[in-house]
């Protein structure tokens, strides 16, 4: 299968408890709950006659912790990513959450989501178009760009954008550090991918260069490319296997977020 059809492909799984992974309901609904418990504030980014697209903020102990935004379900079919984030709020310990900024955008693409399919129901890419200056390519993306401010700020110690691969069978990491080369922060996210997923091997995937699971400074017109050129500390897109087992995805996303968590709090 070619990635221009795996993108007009429709994709669900069954999670465990018979949930289809596009159910945006009951995925809703589990959001509400574990941001209400929690303490997470909710907000809709979306205009009036808009799908929602939520942002979940909390309030740390300290004014001076460190600010971090995790961003999940740009891509509809990808949905371990925003399932990985209920499971990671459901379970992330509370000292832990009180130490950072959290900002959370749990799912961008909800016509996507609810369709598994991998753009919006316009047939826009909301992960592309955010380069400085230039329109996004997709209505989500426009709605990102005029919060730019605050999401630049949110972002500003560190940035998660969580993705899968559906075409693959290994894990791998997009990391963007202000280096030569990758260091604890792309080492640790791929070694908690790593410990459910096989690693990609050398070469070349989606046409970058990855080597030892890490495809490293790749920059492009992505949400998370955005985020680092406005100056965020590091930026990773993590790529979970879409042909293992969907709870295994969602549970190595959520491992990925806490690992994350506790490299921003000096915890990891």
């Amino acid at each position: 299968m070619t990635p221009e059809e795996a993108a007009a492909k429709t994709w669900t799984w069954l999670l465990d408890d018979g949930t289809a992974s596009n159910d945006w309901d009951r995925y809703h609904e589990r959001l509400l709950a574990v941001a209400s418990r929690r303490g997470l504030r909710v907000e809709d980014l979306g205009p009036p006659g808009h799908l929602p697209l939520p942002l979940l903020t909390n309030n740390p102990d300290a004014a001076a912790a460190p600010r971090i935004l995790i961003g999940s379900g740009f891509h509809g079919e990808e949905a371990a990513g925003p399932w990985g984030v209920l499971a990671f709020l459901e379970s992330v310990e509370d000292w832990l959450l009180a130490g950072v900024g959290l900002t959370v955008l749990p799912l961008v693409n909800v016509s996507g989501f609810r369709e598994g399919r991998r753009f919006n129901d316009l047939g826009e890419n909301p992960n592309r178009g955010y380069l400085p200056g230039a329109e996004a390519s997709s209505r989500e993306g426009r709605i990102l760009l005029s919060h730019g401010d605050r999401l630049r700020d949110a972002a500003r110690d560190g940035l998660l954008a969580c993705h899968e691969d559906v075409l693959l069978s290994h894990c791998y990491v997009y990391g963007m550090e202000r280096s030569d080369a990758p260091g604890e922060f792309s080492h640790g996210l791929l070694r908690a991918n790593a410990s459910f997923f096989a690693v990609h091997p050398d070469g070349e995937v989606d046409g970058c260069p990855v080597r030892d699971g890490i495809v490293f400074n790749h920059q492009d017109t992505s949400f998370e490319s955005w985020l680092l050129l406005a100056g965020a500390r590091h930026a990773a897109c993590v790529e979970t296997p879409g042909q293992q087992p969907i709870e295994r995805r969602i549970a190595a996303q959520a491992a990925m977020m806490r690992f994350f968590v506790a490299h921003a709090a000096g915890s990891a």
